[in-house]
């Protein structure tokens, strides 16, 4: 099996290393960040095109984190966690896709799932989901599973974060192939970017903060820890 310990939470530089993220982390951090909020506090936004980073409220970048604990697992490991086919249905598989053709935008369905209580229900089991896949699954069967996507500025910007696992494709310059250890680091980071997301949408409302995020993976980069309030690279393909 792969090996996962609350004290790694950046991906080993050294192949020696079997080491996954402790996923569990994003749970508790994300509870300690909404405890006490205010409906209004959980919803305050903005929308101004050059305020992209406040697009989406508190209760949107949870709704969010748990839409990628579920959408990408699913889709990236689940021939991995469910061999017979027998797939959980816990949202509607064809309303909450990853691309442009998702009846729901990067977040679970909001008539459904609005109250914190059930987006984080659904996020525990999405993040149940990954740290099974690490726990029962090699690390020499992670690196092995590689899938090829088209690239876009934003991977191209956050691969950097990664010491491993993602190479640009050979064929094809503007497409990257990432292995499983990878994506799983990526998904991990891009979690952790948006509770960082809330922790700033917080702070703009004069809040205080409850934990202190390690500044780890996308958050090294200026754009996913505030250093700026420019909008970083979107979704534009290479």
């Amino acid at each position: 099996m792969a090996l996962s310990d609350p004290c790694i939470i950046e991906m080993p530089i050294s192949t020696e290393s079997g080491f996954m993220p402790w996923y569990q982390h994003i749970t508790d951090w994300i509870e300690a960040e909404l405890e006490g909020l205010s409906e209004k506090q959980l919803d305050f936004h903005d929308t101004s095109p050059e305020k992209e980073w406040m697009w989406w409220s508190c209760r949107t970048q949870v709704s969010h984190i748990a839409w990628d604990a579920l959408v990408f697992t699913k889709k990236r490991a689940g021939h991995l966690l469910w061999p017979m086919g027998d797939v959980p249905e816990p949202i509607v598989w064809a309303e909450h896709q990853m691309g442009p053709n998702s009846k729901w935008d990067r977040v679970l369905d909001t008539d459904l799932f609005w109250e914190v209580p059930d987006l984080l229900a659904n996020l525990r089991l999405g993040i149940g989901w990954l740290t099974k896949l690490v726990d029962e699954q090699s690390i020499e069967l992670l690196r092995s599973e590689t899938r090829t996507v088209r690239g876009y500025e934003f991977l191209e910007y956050v691969n950097a974060t990664l010491p491993r696992g993602v190479r640009v494709a050979e064929t094809d310059k503007r497409y990257f192939t990432y292995d499983l250890e990878g994506s799983l680091w990526m998904v991990f980071y891009e979690m952790l970017s948006h509770i960082r997301s809330i922790q700033r949408l917080k702070t703009h409302q004069g809040l205080e903060l409850a934990i202190e995020l390690p500044r780890v993976g996308y958050l090294r980069l200026p754009y996913y820890w505030g250093e700026t309030t420019k909008n970083g690279p979107g979704m534009t393909p290479l």
